[in-house]
């Protein structure tokens, strides 16, 4: 096999805007765009391009952020979100979920309500009761269960530096609940792929259904639900200065240890998907009374957007090498196009970035080929980061010339290993009977010299006589 890698350098006009780093770093923020976070992880999810990092491995406490994964497991462990039934048990209600600054959907103790309404109540208004009591279900009443649950999780996502001891977040790094923005992002990942979880978090209110301890409503102009709980999510509420219309969620979370953070996931005007993770925000609120997170998280998603774009990188229309083929009369060479497509995340203008397709082919190959075969592989790199590895195939039928063919087996019969046994013994065996020969014509011809002599020496002794 051969290595041979061709390099397409995109030269950009305005350098001095983007200053691209390495992608395992992202790009460098132009001055005019303003981050608050301690933490932020900003990810293309059609190329799996990191656009933004800032510390993104540090290890730092969540808060709320840990409902994501309590929301997840919820998903995958109940079936029937709507049928299940779930009580609120008394002894689940203590410190520091019944602190009066904690977050809560207002659901009592002995209270009755389905999954489905507790993944709304974590994930809207981050209730704290809602994500424990879905914790004590998914642990079988027992909340260290849940927690290994939790942790066993995030193994299986590929987290490394994640923690959990809470199912809520009211515990900081200190308690040994922790997380950073890079993990986060695989677990807000694993998240989005479930329509109920995009359903959810893509909601700015929820109407709480009656319970045996909520039997009435609470507003007499929606006489159909017993309360309506809202989302923490600001950037989703049109009123907002810091409402953007491409935010659909995902989740907040704040204490004053871990500050400010926000989960989001947006997608631009072009479809493109992004998930973005600020962590370790200022507490106080910006000069609009707005936080911070979601001045970063805007600030950062307006530049993008902006500025960048997804770009075709691979094309199955096109070839992109070639490969010698033997055997055929037709054509000497085969064209090869790549099996799927593959693009990248870039900047529209300025910046420079350097993409990078090495391609794994034979030498050659031999006919008959048909087309789609696959012959090799061919692996992009944009400034010496994989971003994927395609099949490459044939791009058309090239068929096997006969003759070319037999007189191709007969060398190849001739460099076998067999062949080249056969000859060995043939020659050995033909120095052998050649040695024979020898010595049955040496022993012949001294065996006739001996009868002669013989013979010389009888007539010499009648000639006596």
């Amino acid at each position: 096999m051969k290595k041979c890698a061709s390099v397409i350098l995109a030269l950009f006009c305005f350098f001095m805007i983007f200053m691209p780093l390495s992608f395992a770093e992202g790009f460098t923020l132009p001055d005019s765009v303003s981050v608050t976070a301690a933490s932020a992880y900003f990810v293309n999810l059609d190329t799996g391009i990191v656009v933004y990092e800032k510390n993104s491995n540090e290890k730092r406490s969540i808060a709320s952020l840990t409902k994501l994964m309590t929301a997840l497991l919820l998903i995958e462990n109940v079936q029937d979100l709507d049928g299940t039934e779930i009580t609120a048990a008394t002894k689940l209600y203590v410190e520091p979920i019944t602190n009066y600054d904690s977050s809560t959907a207002d659901i009592r103790p002995g209270e009755t309500v389905t999954a489905r309404t507790l993944l709304y109540a974590m994930l809207l208004p981050s209730a704290n009761e809602a994500a424990q009591i879905a914790a004590n279900y998914l642990g079988n009443d027992n909340l260290e269960n849940f927690y290994a649950m939790m942790n066993a999780r995030a193994v299986e996502l590929g987290c490394k530096n994640t923690n959990f001891m809470c199912a809520h977040g009211l515990y900081d790094m200190e308690d040994g609940n922790y997380s950073t923005a890079y993990d986060l992002s695989l677990i807000a990942r694993a998240c989005w792929q479930y329509d109920v979880f995009r359903e959810v978090v893509g909601s700015t209110s929820y109407d709480m259904p009656f319970t045996n301890v909520h039997t009435t409503p609470e507003y007499a102009s929606n006489p159909n639900a017993a309360y309506t709980i809202q989302t923490s999510v600001k950037m989703q509420v049109p009123s907002a200065s810091v409402y953007r219309d491409y935010i659909h969620g995902i989740k907040t979370g704040s204490t004053l240890s871990a500050g400010r953070n926000f989960v989001s996931a947006a997608t631009n005007s072009n479809g493109e998907s992004f998930i973005g993770v600020v962590l370790g925000c200022p507490w106080d609120p910006a000069e609009d009374g707005y936080a911070y997170s979601f001045h970063d998280t805007a600030n950062v998603y307006d530049w993008m957007f902006a500025n960048f774009s997804v770009k075709p990188t691979l094309d199955t229309t096109s070839p992109i090498t070639e490969v010698k083929v033997t055997l055929s009369s037709e054509t000497d060479s085969l064209m090869l196009y790549p099996a799927s497509n593959l693009s990248t995340y870039m900047p529209t203008s300025g910046g420079e970035g350097t993409i990078e397709t090495t391609f794994d082919v034979p030498e050659s190959v031999k006919a008959p080929v048909a087309k789609g075969d696959v012959m090799g592989t061919a692996t992009v790199s944009v400034n010496g980061v994989t971003i994927g590895t395609v099949d490459l195939v044939s791009g058309q039928d090239i068929s096997r010339n006969s003759l070319l063919y037999i007189f191709d087996r007969t060398n190849a019969f001739f460099g076998t290993t067999f062949f080249k046994v056969l000859v060995i013994v043939t020659v050995i065996y033909c120095t052998g009977f050649f040695a024979l020969w020898l010595y049955v014509q040496n022993e012949n011809k001294k065996r006739r010299e001996a009868k002669r002599k013989r013979e010389a020496q009888m007539r010499q002794r009648q000639n006596r006589d």
